[in-house]
């Protein structure tokens, strides 16, 4: 559900090299704007094009150089053996494992010449401390997981706004499985909500899309069928439902005003 891109993410050793603070997770490793980072952006393209400048010293897998005015990298391309399961296609696929400052003046403290030094035992080559480890994918994960509930919240917000307006239900259709919302009023001219999921088997994942809806709390929702709205599940639906206040249909609607504005 949430939109990947292929981006070119600094290591944990990468940013202690370039002495970067951690932004929050709601800003990926690979958008941070220091000079390193955005010029490793187009190490993939330039691949692809055949222009990406390769580490011919570090020979135990590809490596390409990353140049600023004053500064260097090196950023590599994972294999797909590399990738943990877990992950998307394409997320986590390219890395900065090292950065320095450029030292033309001394062929000795070249930061590529340190990198091989570094990286070299005898005639053996070994990039392994260059790549990922554990805090790194930990850091990925937690950055997806922060996405995916920002992007769940605008859809289930847009969903709700959909049916406020129109008086039917709305749906958003995804390979195998659906997300609706609806809002109805009784003949009592009281407000329902309801959040409807197919193919979702995971109560947690389910309870995520329940909070997503602003200024209704955990404790307001209960499954249906229940005396509150009387709505009879479909086969292979999960449905659970609410009061809706005026006040809270109102801010929904500003919520979704100002989202669709920002996109």
């Amino acid at each position: 559900m949430t939109q990947v891109t292929i981006g070119v993410r600094p290591t944990k050793r990468c940013l202690a090299d370039l002495s970067l603070s951690l932004p929050d997770l709601g800003h990926p490793l690979n958008e941070m704007d220091d000079s390193i980072v955005v010029a490793a952006q187009t190490v993939p393209a330039l691949r692809n094009a055949g222009g990406a400048q390769r580490i011919l010293s570090l020979n135990d897998r590809v490596w390409f150089k990353v140049k600023t005015r004053d500064r260097r990298a090196v950023v590599t391309r994972l294999q797909d053996d590399d990738l943990p399961d877990e992950l998307p296609s394409e997320v986590g696929g390219w890395w900065i494992g090292a950065a320095g400052h450029r030292q033309a003046d001394s062929p000795q403290r070249d930061f590529y010449e340190s990198i091989r030094r570094e990286c070299t035992d005898g005639k053996t080559v070994s990039t392994t401390r260059l790549l990922p480890v554990e805090w790194d994918w930990k850091r990925l994960s937690a950055e997806q997981a922060v996405a995916w509930r920002r992007e769940m919240k605008r859809l289930v917000v847009h969903l709700i706004a959909m049916s406020l307006t129109s008086g039917k239900l709305a749906v958003a259709e995804f390979q195998n499985h659906r997300i609706k919302a609806l809002v109805r009023v009784d003949d009592a001219h009281e407000a329902y909500l309801a959040i409807i999921a197919e193919g979702i088997p995971d109560p947690k994942i389910f309870a995520l899309l329940l909070d997503c809806v602003p200024g209704v709390t955990k404790d307001d929702w209960q499954p249906e069928p229940s005396d509150l709205a009387a709505m009879e599940p479909a086969p292979g639906e999960i449905v659970w439902s609410t009061l809706f206040p005026s006040e809270v249909a109102s801010a929904i609607l500003e919520l979704d005003t100002a989202q669709r504005t920002r996109s």
